[in-house]
């Protein structure tokens, strides 16, 4: 299962289903929200924390997601 969300508790949704379903896959992907794109400081701040909730990657909108690049965070 791929789950992409733009804030912390996205991320905290996928660590709790993965408690729940633990012989699912699962891989969360962190979008950034416009509203930090202003400055590359806020970026990259913000991808901190998704990162440090749980995501496997953070993109800059959806429409980076690729199954193939979600698959590699895997392994």
């Amino acid at each position: 299962m791929i789950y992409s969300g733009d804030t912390v508790g996205d991320m905290y949704t996928i660590q709790n289903a993965r408690q729940e379903q633990p012989s699912r896959t699962w891989i969360s992907v962190g979008v950034l929200p416009p509203h930090v794109q202003e400055t590359q400081a806020r970026r990259e701040a913000y991808s901190t924390k998704l990162l440090e909730a749980g995501t496997k990657i953070v993109l800059r909108n959806i429409e980076e997601l690729s199954v193939v690049q979600a698959i590699a965070q895997l392994s």
